[in-house]
């Protein structure tokens, strides 16, 4: 997927899934479409590819959200919906990074921001994001940047 940006892949795809007749596939991203393009609308920009990455990720988030309701709620139904739409747009996502990758990211980023104390949290988290932003799992790293500077 690196040779060419996820909006083009995306595009690429919801034409090759409607000449093949897939109406579910192509229902689904024109979903995720849609709000790649309300982003560039609302804020007169062309997205750059971390920013389309940002978008997907909440789309998956509003998804996933809705998975978790639906399935407290006993809607089977309707979660196997969310979850098939989980699992198409997050074809193209970018792969996460491992457990133990973010944990090493984090120390090489405590190193690299020569933090001692959780106050420096704010800067070790910003060097993680420059460095591993898209593929790396925020909530994680913030985990262990506490985990690691309490300590």
């Amino acid at each position: 997927m690196s040779d060419q940006s996820t909006k083009s892949k995306i595009k690429k795809d919801l034409i090759s899934f409607m000449k093949s007749g897939e109406k579910d596939k192509v229902e689904i991203l024109r979903y995720a479409s849609s709000f790649i393009k309300q982003e560039e609308k609302d804020k007169n920009i062309i997205l750059s590819e971390s920013q389309t990455i940002q978008i997907i990720k909440k789309v998956l988030k509003r998804n996933q959200e809705s998975f978790d309701q639906f399935t407290k709620a006993g809607r089977t139904d309707l979660a196997d919906k969310e979850k098939k739409e989980m699992d198409i747009i997050g074809i193209y996502l970018p792969e996460e990074m491992t457990e133990d990758a973010i944990i090493d990211a984090v120390k090489e980023s405590i190193v690299n921001c020569q933090a001692s104390s959780i106050k420096d949290m704010g800067k070790v988290m910003a060097d993680v994001k420059k460095l591993h932003g898209d593929n790396a799992n925020m909530s994680l790293v913030s985990k262990y940047v506490r985990e690691f500077l309490n300590n």
